[in-house]
């Protein structure tokens, strides 16, 4: 691994290596009986919840976005903005900052001053300069991404996938001082001095005289075959016994009404998900999981609804694509928020009342933006739609306005 610290000066033959490892699988495992029942491939077909009738104001209302992978364009563009990143996403803030909890995959590092060798350096005089803060293969961004994030909506990231590591140990423990600097949860790493720490996060929603915890939970397929020897990014194959057993625990908690599990998994660039993603979603329902929000690929991959032999039922998306990148064509630039409404049920826990999405685009060129197809012009929005239009059901969009839950709301 040593290629590693001297990333900027190898060979091209060193880093087309490296490339091939930061996009390696996991592996998996063999066919066996237990994958013969699973779908071939899941289609765009509407999902039946608990209700299609959604109370507003009795309703907690979780929205989700994708990967935030900050390509050098991108981050390059974004430190000439006076706004920062936050440039890159205003345009979403009304709709993100109406739910009740907006979650976020930082798909990599946001550490102060550190290289990809993990050492610790002077900072640098910009928010990109190409070594500390750079895009692919070694990520790290300018920890402003986690400001900018907080401002458009963001309560909770998930900071447990292949990036993880980019920065070594030093580069997660300064993500996450980053993170705890703004009042954000996250998930699925573990500071280097706490890493006996929970790997879940609570982040409670206030709904008329009710509150409700809600637990989300992260994990991830590998680092890239970068080692852990602080053991502070949760894995979700190998440490599928420590994710199973945290999710029974907090579903058996009185005092957590919803247990969100945020897998990044799959394979990237592929359409629908592999047999050990939706083996290991019937084993987090099974577990105790109300919903299962995954990312990775780097495109859209189907939503489906999971029966527990207790009768609950599981709403699972297995990727929401990329939030914000630079990666080149229409699959890598469309994505969607998705949008998740949970209700109480006689036992007082939250259970899925209904899943929306909406369609969203990154717009590249001489200056980046996301915007809500509905609010572009329908030549501009044609493409993405009908490319997102076969992965998800039309039954289930939501227009980019609000309140939110419009056309699902009770009559009153």
């Amino acid at each position: 691994m040593k290629f590693f610290y001297l990333l900027r000066w190898f060979s091209l033959a060193a880093l087309v290596a490296l490339t091939g490892l930061a996009h390696a699988n996991p592996a998996r495992p063999a066919a066996t009986d237990k994958f013969s029942k699973l779908p071939k491939r899941i289609d765009p077909a509407p999902l039946t919840l608990a209700s299609s009738c959604i109370k507003p104001d009795q309703t907690v209302t979780l929205m989700a976005v994708g990967d935030v992978l900050l390509h050098d364009t991108l981050q390059k563009w974004a430190s000439q903005q006076s706004q920062g990143f936050y440039a890159v996403m205003q345009d979403l803030q009304d709709l993100l900052s109406a739910a009740d909890v907006t979650v976020a995959n930082l798909e990599g590092p946001a550490a102060a001053a550190v290289l990809p060798n993990g050492h610790s350096v002077a900072e640098p005089a910009s928010r990109y300069d190409a070594s500390v803060y750079r895009g692919y293969p070694m990520f790290n961004y300018h920890p402003s991404i986690i400001s900018d994030l907080k401002r458009v909506g963001v309560d909770v990231l998930q900071t447990a996938n292949n990036h993880a590591l980019d920065r070594r140990s030093l580069g997660v423990d300064r993500t996450i001082e980053a993170i705890q600097a703004q009042g954000l949860a996250f998930t699925g790493t573990r500071h280097s001095r706490a890493t006996h720490q929970n790997w879940h996060a609570i982040h409670s929603v206030q709904k008329g005289a009710q509150r409700f915890n809600l637990a989300y939970l992260a994990c991830t397929y590998g680092t890239n075959g970068l080692p852990d020897p602080q053991k502070q990014v949760l894995q979700c194959y190998q440490d599928k016994d420590t994710l199973l057993t945290t999710v029974r625990q907090l579903s058996a908690q009185p005092d957590v009404h919803a247990v969100v599990v945020l897998p990044h998994w799959g394979q990237e660039y592929q359409p629908q998900p592999n047999a050990a993603q939706m083996q290991l979603a019937r084993e987090m329902a099974q577990a105790g999981a109300t919903a299962i929000i995954g990312t990775h690929p780097h495109v859209v991959q189907p939503m489906e609804v999971i029966d527990t032999a207790e009768g609950t039922r599981v709403p699972v998306v297995y990727s929401l694509g990329n939030f914000m990148s630079h990666q080149i064509g229409l699959p890598q630039l469309s994505s969607l928020i998705y949008m998740l409404a949970l209700a109480p049920n006689p036992q007082g826990k939250l259970v899925a009342q209904a899943v929306g999405w909406i369609p969203l685009l990154m717009k590249t060129g001489p200056s980046f933006s996301i915007q809500a197809l509905d609010r572009l012009p329908p030549a501009q929005a044609a493409a993405s739609r009908d490319l997102l239009l076969k992965t998800f059901s039309a039954e289930h969009l939501h227009a980019a306005q609000l309140p939110l839950w419009s056309q699902q709301s009770c009559k009153q």
